[in-house]
């Protein structure tokens, strides 16, 4: 084949698939969906014997997007399923482009239906398999996905992504927080950075923590504006140094000031501190079994301390991304709206 001749067959192949393309969306907006749906299963194997990935890829994309325009949630997440079995099976890499594909589909998805969480769990497993994120699967689709989720008001389902995206998504976690928070489920409003802030220490994202709170604190104006100027708290780290850090206090917040302090304590290895900050905010914290035992996790793997045997509180957050059982409260369900016990007297740590 010369070389003058191969664009013209590019071309004519892509007018080709648009030609289908057109033909099926037309099937669809006819309401025949069934024969649509076969067609394009039928069509994609034809292109895939033919070694046209990209053409079986763009013909489900587009397919699946028909099927959702049209609510036909089960023709949909077939097809989307089809797209991912293609992904996985050409062991495609997490890119701009591949991510971009999968998101179109979960944009037109909506939300809390059966179909939409399978795909996000089996998105994010494609995302583990084909990237360097083995674990926990791609940053940037987790926070994509966290951002649709916070955006439509969906905040745990939000909360069980962002923690495994991008730095934005701390900021955007502490962002949701105080929206959360100014809704009244609950009375002390720190308990939601609180969410934010203790499962990232627990993964060991000491500065995405940090991030949450800011953002956090300053969002959540209404918390500071009353409160006194900050006070120097006298400190010594691990190694004997003093050191002197202004924190505030804030009368309203029992959650709000153990979170600030838990995040000092981290940040400079005082096991010592640690467990008196435990001890001194364990009774405010039992009345969440999820909080008591993301302190657990974080005394073992920053301080050595605690049980050496314990629930992964962040392992139902897993499961619920990689289809395992679906996280019990209190990280799942509504907030709890029980009066919270009154707030500790000031720590002192000197």
């Amino acid at each position: 084949m010369s070389s003058s001749t191969a664009p013209s067959r590019t071309a004519g192949s892509s007018a080709g698939v648009q030609r289908v393309l057109t033909k099926l969306s037309q099937s669809v907006s006819d309401g025949n969906y069934y024969e649509a749906h076969q067609m394009y299963h039928s069509i994609c194997q034809r292109y895939l014997k033919q070694h046209n990935t990209a053409a079986a890829i763009h013909l489900l994309h587009q397919g699946a997007l028909s099927m959702l325009a049209a609510y036909q949630l089960g023709s949909a997440a077939d097809l989307a399923q089809r797209l991912i079995d293609i992904y996985n099976d050409d062991h495609v890499p997490v890119d701009n482009a591949s991510r971009s594909t999968l998101l179109d589909i979960f944009h037109a998805f909506p939300l809390k239906t059966e179909q939409c969480d399978v795909f996000v769990r089996n998105v994010v497993k494609w995302s583990a398999r084909n990237s360097e994120f083995s674990v926990v699967g791609d940053p940037a689709l987790h926070h994509a996905i966290a951002s649709r989720y916070f955006k439509e008001g969906a905040y745990y389902d939000a909360e069980a992504h962002f923690v495994y995206g991008l730095t934005d998504s701390a900021r955007a976690w502490g962002h949701m927080a105080a929206e959360w928070a100014n809704q009244g489920y609950f009375p002390d409003k720190g308990y939601f950075v609180a969410r934010a802030v203790l499962p990232y220490l627990a993964v060991g994202k000491i500065h995405h923590a940090a991030l949450a709170f800011q953002t956090f604190v300053k969002d959540a104006a209404l918390l500071t504006t009353a409160d006194p100027a900050p006070t120097p708290l006298a400190f010594e780290s691990a190694d004997g140094t003093a050191n002197a850090f202004d924190v505030h206090h804030y009368p309203s917040s029992a959650l709000l000031n153990f979170t600030q302090l838990l995040i000092i304590v981290v940040q400079r290895d005082a096991p010592t501190q640690f467990t008196q900050l435990r001890t001194k905010y364990n009774p405010i914290l039992a009345f969440d079994p999820y909080l008591v035992e993301l302190v657990e996790k974080i005394a073992e793997i920053y301080f050595d301390l605690g049980p050496k045997k314990y629930a992964n509180p962040l392992e139902d957050m897993m499961k619920s991304l990689f289809g395992g059982a679906t996280p019990a409260a209190p990280s799942l369900g509504q907030p709890r709206r029980s009066v919270a016990p009154p707030p500790p007297e000031p720590m002192e740590m000197d």
